[in-house]
């Protein structure tokens, strides 16, 4: 499955993409058998949780530091963690799409396993721009979310503001200058949409894109798995969840699944704001700033 030319003007004037049931059912199965294993085995644990677990140098992030009652927000770098999330991020319709969303070459960037707790638990992710997380040297970049269950408005869907991606960059610090990873100003939500779907559904988003999510109010954990991915010649101007090239340019380079080694990246006129400073922990919990 490719995209249409349609499809394609689409992507280019709203920033996002919705391909319904791209994954098969048997797929999304098997991955949801393999995360009710880890959540049971995770939830039984009886290491102490200090700062909710918090940073990509732990394998999970927590709703609060109770040992006892272990609500999971977010299991870091899945693909690190079991080869069946691995395969997923390869999977060939999703980089097919990519390749031509990012412009004929393609880098793994990032991943994680989210789940929205119900009610307000789990909370709302507040409007934000990915951009403002992890700039690069142009915004050749894409978010990929993949629906493991069926996705209404009561589930707190990912929610877009089509065309956002072509206009402002917005301010995601705090009056103190503090990276807060949300954007502090009021914005007009009147054009927001949900982008709702049935289990194995892909959503595509441009990392300009603005976003967010609303409350869970079903009883279920809504997961969501998200993949990051960025054209070759697109460099990170900051150190972010992908593999750092100054530090491992071998890993780096491993994380190219369509195109070749480059080292001359591409520069466009962007606006950027480095996102500093910048503590090593969850969306979540900068967004409490």
């Amino acid at each position: 499955m490719s995209l249409s030319k349609s499809e394609i003007r689409f992507y280019k004037k709203n920033g996002y993409l919705v391909k319904n049931k791209l994954i098969s059912l048997k797929e999304i199965n098997n991955i949801n058998k393999l995360i009710k294993k880890i959540l049971t085995k995770e939830e039984k644990g009886k290491t102490k949780i200090k700062n909710l677990g918090g940073s990509y140098d732990n394998n999970f992030v927590y709703n609060s530091n109770s040992s006892k009652n272990r609500e999971i927000l977010r299991l870091n770098n899945p693909t690190y963690y079991h080869r069946l999330f691995y395969n997923l991020s390869r999977n060939k319709k999703i980089i097919k799409i990519i390749k031509i969303l990012l412009g004929g070459s393609v880098r793994f960037h990032h991943c994680k396993l989210n789940f929205k707790l119900p009610s307000s638990k789990g909370g709302e992710v507040s409007w934000h721009q990915d951009w403002a997380f992890y700039p690069h040297t142009n915004d050749d970049l894409v978010t990929v979310g993949i629906y493991l269950e069926d996705c209404y408005e009561e589930n707190g869907p990912l929610q877009v503001l089509p065309g956002s991606h072509k206009n402002k960059i917005f301010n995601h610090h705090n009056n103190q200058k503090e990276f807060i990873g949300k954007i502090s100003q009021k914005i007009n939500l009147k054009s927001k949409k949900s982008l709702i779907g049935l289990a194995g559904t892909v959503t595509f988003h441009h990392v300009r894109m603005v976003h967010g999510s609303g409350l869970n109010l079903t009883k279920n954990k809504r997961p969501l798995i998200l993949f990051g991915y960025n054209n070759t010649d697109a460099w990170p101007l900051t150190v972010d969840a992908s593999v750092n090239p100054n530090k491992n340019f071998k890993k780096y380079n491993d994380c190219i699944i369509d195109g070749k080694i480059q080292l001359t990246p591409r520069f466009e006129k962007i606006p950027i704001k480095i996102p500093l400073p910048k503590k090593s922990v969850s969306i979540y919990q900068l967004q409490k700033k």
